[in-house]
């Protein structure tokens, strides 16, 4: 028992004091490293704008990595006004011809796909920014990346302060299934910053970011030790993984996060109806928002787990049916949209 006290301890969360204090004292640091990593990396990438050199674009890049790290913790806690920000910090893809085309642009004026970690990526590690124009280019994503993350640190600290505190659990447990989810479905299967060859480095924060979230919330043994077990599978990831999606280390550490994202699945946090409108928001987020259809799948096959023993569960589930065929059938988002009005009307 003593081992899992300095184990909690050390992750982050201190005894004595509410869930909510827990929960700021735990992304209040990761919320600094991101805003101060970024902006040392923002300042360094002005003075390599000055005067291009060799071991200026090496530096960039190394604080480029360490900068990131905090943000891949942060995964575990993307709720809130994390939505807002995130897609000028980390979409994924870019694209690398509009990122060239729009050297010399104003930044503001940019759509996400030319912004954020992964267009840095792309000219500190693809094609570096060494020309004068590039490097200045460099240096005004750099300083829109700082900016934003100063701004999503202020937001979620208000955030944090504002909500009621079983609707932070609510969310956490949401935002912790889903990257549970992520690491499985998605993110050990390709990789998400190959320009730097830093994927694996990402999906290590993201099992750090996950034992912090799941150590905050009132879940049994078995998921807290099969998120240590994630944890250290994902610890021994060869690096770089790039170019060994074959390796049965990668094939651990995918099984490890199905058998997590199983064992919270089975451990629910906060109201039936409240964990269904969060499935229904990520739906939201994957398919209308984005197109993704099997994350959208995914997402419905949440709800419906979500909706199991609530009053309105047969009602529901014929919506939820309704939808999974215009899923299935890549219906528009105008034929998709009311079905999913309808069930957030009956979940309210």
């Amino acid at each position: 028992m003593r081992r899992l006290g300095v184990a909690l301890l050390a992750l982050g969360v201190a005894f004595g004091q509410g869930f909510k204090e827990d929960l700021r004292q735990t992304v209040e640091p990761l919320l600094l490293g991101l805003a101060g990593g970024t902006e040392v990396l923002a300042e360094a990438a002005e003075a390599y704008a000055v005067g291009p050199t060799t071991e200026g674009l090496n530096r960039l890049r190394l604080l480029w990595l360490a900068a990131r790290r905090p943000w891949e913790e942060l995964e575990a806690f993307a709720f809130g006004p994390v939505g807002e920000f995130d897609p000028y910090l980390d979409t994924w893809p870019i694209s690398p011809e509009d990122l060239k085309r729009t050297l010399g642009s104003p930044v503001a004026d940019l759509p996400p796909e030319v912004r954020g970690f992964h267009a840095l990526e792309y000219l500190l590690f693809q094609e570096p920014a060494r020309t004068p124009e590039a490097a200045r280019h460099l240096a005004r994503l750099a300083r829109d990346l700082a900016e934003k993350a100063a701004a999503l640190r202020r937001a979620y600290l208000d955030y944090l302060e504002k909500t009621p505190e079983e609707e932070l659990k609510e969310e956490l447990y949401a935002a912790s299934l889903e990257l549970a989810e992520e690491l499985f479905s998605e993110k050990l299967k390709r990789p998400e910053s190959p320009y730097a060859q830093a994927s694996a480095e990402d999906y290590r924060a993201n099992a750090r970011g996950l034992a912090k979230a799941l150590a905050l919330l009132p879940l049994p043994g078995l998921a807290w030790a099969l998120a240590l077990d994630l944890e250290r599978a994902v610890a021994a990831l060869p690096s770089p993984l790039e170019g060994a999606w074959d390796d049965p280390k990668v094939a651990l550490a995918l099984a490890r996060a199905r058998d997590l994202y199983t064992a919270l699945g089975k451990a629910p946090v906060g109201r039936a109806e409240r964990r269904a409108l969060l499935w229904l928001r990520a739906f939201r987020e994957e398919y209308l928002d984005e197109g993704e259809v099997d994350e959208g799948l995914e997402a419905l096959e949440g709800l419906k787990a979500a909706l199991a023993g609530t009053p309105r569960e047969e009602e529901a589930l014929k919506l939820v049916e309704a939808l999974e065929a215009k899923v299935r059938a890549a219906a528009p988002k105008e034929e998709v949209e009311p079905l999913v009005k309808a069930l957030e009307d009956l979940l309210r």
